[in-house]
């Protein structure tokens, strides 16, 4: 049984799961006994994993050998601290969220798989955006304006301001960052509320279709190239525990995300319905070069997170990372 949750804030991510009416249902051939639930905070942008729930018939073990829990979060800066919290057992995942885990909370993390890399051969790379008539146009031009962020103490928050001290500001002194949800940040911008902030896909494509805002930096400035910004992690004790659930669970979601990739047609459809989002706009950009890099073999590489570790503890935001060691591909499909 698949159970889908959302949570719309830290303080209901550790709460108790609230059922999402329609999101229940049972895969063919229902378990003789039991198996292990994997609970698993995603995010709207992972539309592997709605194909996953939308699409159970494709799938060779959910149902057979695991189940999972569906808890929707608005960002890793939320998800992992309810992993920390033993409220999960897998979610997506970034360096900063992920770092604090390990070295603050000292709860043990594992790098399972690729998630969503980051301008990769012209792909998406999070662009943080302003108003055309904003009077913007460079970094420096943030001197005294309101930044939005998806999460406060997130990835986003801490890439703009690694980016700001570069472009000569103080991001303590002469920014201010407010928390909202995402798919309201360009709406945001456009009433002055904010002045700047970072879009995920697909509030980006959704929100430069109006033709009123410009980029003004993507996340591979912040960090000197492309990057796999977004991972799986695996508590590690619930990884050890329950291998061959974690094996089976992956090769479910590459069935997921390689059946995306070659009946793009469905697949956009399905988003578009899931998430009411009209049907053109996410025809635009949705698994194109305007979409983040989701890589058919879920293979990523610790040098393409190690810049952002590098940057995060350069700038004091958390102590020094070897993602390397954090790093485990072994439950890929061989």
């Amino acid at each position: 049984m698949t159970k889908f949750v959302r949570s719309r804030r830290l303080v209901l991510a550790l709460a108790p799961a609230v059922l999402v009416p329609g999101a229940l249902f049972t895969p063919a051939g229902a378990r003789a006994q039991a198996i292990p639930k994997i609970r698993i905070g995603t995010h709207i942008s992972i539309s592997a994993h709605l194909y996953m729930q939308k699409k159970p018939e494709l799938l060779k073990h959910l149902g057979k050998t695991y189940d999972v829990e569906w808890v929707r979060f608005s960002g890793s800066g939320d998800a992992m601290p309810a992993l920390v919290a033993g409220k999960l057992d897998a979610c997506l995942a970034t360096a900063f969220p992920m770092a604090n885990a390990i070295n603050l909370s000292h709860v043990p993390v594992t790098i399972v798989h690729q998630l969503l890399s980051f301008g990769f051969d012209g792909h998406y790379d999070d662009y943080t955006v302003v108003r055309k008539d904003s009077g913007i146009s460079k970094v420096s031009d943030l001197k005294g304006k309101v930044f939005g962020i998806n999460a406060v103490g997130g990835t986003v928050e801490q890439g703009a301001r690694i980016i700001a001290k570069k472009n000569g500001l103080n991001p303590d002194r002469d920014m201010t960052f407010v928390e909202a949800r995402p798919p309201f940040l360009a709406t945001m911008v456009r009433d002055n509320k904010i002045q700047a902030a970072t879009l995920f896909q697909p509030f980006f494509e959704e929100a430069m279709a109006k033709g009123d805002l410009k980029i003004l930096y993507g996340d591979s400035d912040v960090y000197g190239g492309p990057t796999d910004y977004v991972f799986m992690a695996f508590d590690s004790k619930f990884l050890k525990a329950n291998a061959k659930a974690v094996r089976d669970y992956v090769e479910d979601y590459l069935i997921a995300v390689n059946w995306a990739l070659d009946n793009r047609a469905e697949a956009v459809r399905i988003y578009s319905e899931q998430w009411k989002l009209p049907l053109p706009v996410v025809d635009s950009y949705l698994l194109t070069k305007k979409d983040y890099l989701v890589r058919r073999d879920g293979k990523l590489a610790a040098k393409s997170i190690q810049p952002i570790a590098d940057a995060l503890a350069g700038n004091g935001f958390i102590a020094p990372l070897d993602v390397a060691k954090y790093l485990d591909l072994s439950y890929l499909p061989r």
